[in-house]
């Protein structure tokens, strides 16, 4: 009990240290500025700092000048993780359990599935208003873009979003047949993009332009960037892209490999660590002709192409915050929604050179370019990890976190394990606010990270807390360093798993039936998760990438139904036309 007492105590003073070294010395507090940059579809080991390809000098400075974490889990996909990012609940109390578009129709509108925050939860921006925060969005939402949806009724003063899960990077036009036209909106209100559009660059554009455009300059300010990048369709600036082909050429088998081995050397897993290549016949690299090869190896760097160019534009926010005296104040957390995308869109090309995009290798991330990652790539992205984007295995949740006060703890890597949902109440923790404070709203589920940064001591989780989640029929529980996983069709096998992640970080070797009764105890606690936060069970053989495509045929269907009517009027005609003529011939 004395020694509990002693670590409680140190904690305390701290968290003490902390909100004193924020107190002018007139004693009134400042609050400290708070800047969530949020990537998309990047993997842990996508940045410069994380022993990544691309050139990103700017997010690698704020690694280096701060702490990163190497052991945070995002949801499987992109709009749950948003949710849970923005209000530290678990996504089903959020009211996004799913991306609509993967939802089989009779389960749209459940409680929980509506695919837009529900007003069970309070976001960051709504509670940071009550600390007289000045409160700016830019950048894709996917939270809801209707009136009760949009952010300036979550707690924005100022935005300008993409209401969409993705789009085209420098046209107002989307990526799917089902999502054949993008949105955004500017303070709650459809707006037309800018002639020089490029999505990275106008989102820090904005940024700024709303802090020159601020009236009450004096009050702290939080600032959420939420980058296209690198969500298909990949685009990048044509010049940045030329240098990374050689990087990438001996394709992605030997990527796997090599950022396996990088893991290793930067202390992100064990030397020990195993990489699993069992768990799905990938193509290998060596079987494609030099034409599919060099297919593959432009979409590649496209995607490092497109992480540079938008750390390009982080830097240009970086220098207007020091040039206005606003960067000692400031902190930076940068993270991503979930791993690599390892979508197959290839189907999609047709439809999209429709849609006025171009698969010419000789104009790679130009503009109209319709570049994707593919399966592969994205598990050599993943590396040095299983699955990617749209699973549980820690390739499509484990993602990078850094966070940066210049009155924050420095040079400091963690393997902490840390959930999405510890995002918010370590920014309530930041800006004095109470994550208790919570009353007539769903709970929040995470946890403050900060004392574990003031002190790497101190667990953000304790022995006998878990940590649950859902998403698209794909499951997992995390206890101390053990998880257990059900990876859905068509890559898992929807059968459960168990593995001791602090030696198998590459989910190799299956230890539930050595472990029986921490499996089945584990199995229990996940199921007691499942009730408390509504999960619906999705029918037998569902699978999420299908549902995707049937909504894209039937929305192509539609959109070319009256013309493939007309042209029926017309075939029939043309039948009677000609039996009318033999007729009359006889």
């Amino acid at each position: 009990m004395l020694q509990f007492n002693k670590v409680f105590l140190s904690i305390c003073l701290l968290v003490g240290a902390y909100a004193s070294a924020y107190s002018q010395a007139d004693s009134i507090e400042r609050k400290p500025n708070i800047v969530l940059i949020l990537v998309d579809d990047s993997g842990l080991m996508d940045f410069g700092a994380f022993g990544g390809e691309a050139k990103t000098p700017n997010i690698d400075q704020l690694a280096k000048e701060g702490m990163m974490f190497t052991n945070m889990h995002a949801s499987p996909v992109c709009a749950p993780s948003r949710a849970m990012l923005m209000t530290g609940s678990d996504c089903h109390l959020a009211g996004v359990a799913n991306l609509p578009e993967m939802l089989p129709k009779k389960f749209q509108g459940k409680p929980g599935y509506g695919g837009v925050l529900n007003d069970r939860v309070q976001t960051i921006a709504t509670r940071l208003k009550e600390a007289d925060y000045n409160t700016y969005v830019t950048g894709k939402w996917h939270l809801g873009h209707d009136q009760k949806t949009l952010p300036i009724k979550r707690g924005f003063d100022r935005s300008f979003i993409l209401g969409a899960s993705g789009a085209d990077n420098y046209e107002a036009k989307g990526y799917l047949p089902m999502k054949a036209t993008a949105q955004w909106y500017a303070d709650g209100s459809p707006v037309d993009l800018p002639e020089d559009f490029y999505s990275s660059k106008t989102y820090i554009d904005k940024t700024i332009s709303f802090h020159k455009e601020e009236q009450n300059k004096d009050q702290p300010f939080f600032s959420y960037i939420a980058f296209q990048a690198i969500h298909t369709p990949i685009q990048a600036p044509f010049e940045l892209v030329e240098k990374y082909k050689p990087i990438y050429k001996n394709g992605w088998d030997k990527m796997r490999e090599k950022r396996f081995e990088k893991a290793k050397q930067l202390g992100f897993i064990p030397f020990n660590a195993e990489l699993n290549n069992d768990y799905h016949p990938f193509r290998k690299w060596d079987g494609l002709t030099k034409k599919e090869q060099n297919v593959y190896i432009t979409d590649m760097s496209v995607t490092a192409a497109m992480l540079e160019a938008m750390d390009f534009h982080i830097g240009r926010y970086i220098n207007y915050l020091t040039q206005e005296g606003l960067i000692e104040n400031t902190i930076f957390i940068v993270t991503s929604d979930n791993g690599p995308d390892g979508a197959d869109y290839q189907p999609m090309e047709l439809w999209a050179k429709t849609q006025g995009y171009h698969r010419n290798l000789e104009k790679y991330g130009s503009k109209g370019y319709y570049g994707s990652l593919g399966p592969e790539f994205a598990n050599a992205v993943a590396s040095p990890f299983s699955y990617f984007k749209y699973y549980t295995g820690e390739g499509g949740l484990r993602v990078p976190l850094i966070i940066k006060g210049t009155k924050l703890p420095s040079k400091i890597q963690s393997n902490e394990f840390c959930f999405f949902t510890d995002i918010a109440p370590t920014i309530y923790d930041l800006a004095g606010l109470s994550t208790s404070a919570n009353e007539g709203y769903a709970p929040i589920t995470g946890k403050s990270i900060l004392p574990h940064i003031l002190d790497t001591n101190v667990s953000v989780y304790a022995n006998d807390e878990g940590v649950g989640l859902e998403v698209a029929n794909s499951s997992a529980y995390f206890f101390n360093n053990y998880k257990i996983v059900k990876n859905n069709i068509p890559i898992g096998d929807n059968s459960w798993h168990m593995y001791d992640l602090s030696a198998d970080p590459g989910e190799t070797n299956d230890i539930a039936s050595s472990n029986a009764v921490l499996f089945q105890k584990m199995l229990s606690e996940y199921q007691d998760y499942e009730a408390e936060v509504g999960v619906i069970s999705m029918p037998n053989g569902y699978h999420a990438q299908k549902e995707v495509g049937k909504k894209s045929i039937i929305a192509l269907l539609k959109s070319i139904g009256p013309y493939f009517i007309v042209f029926l009027l017309l075939i029939v005609g043309f039948i009677y036309w000609r039996k009318s003529n033999r007729q009359v011939a006889s």
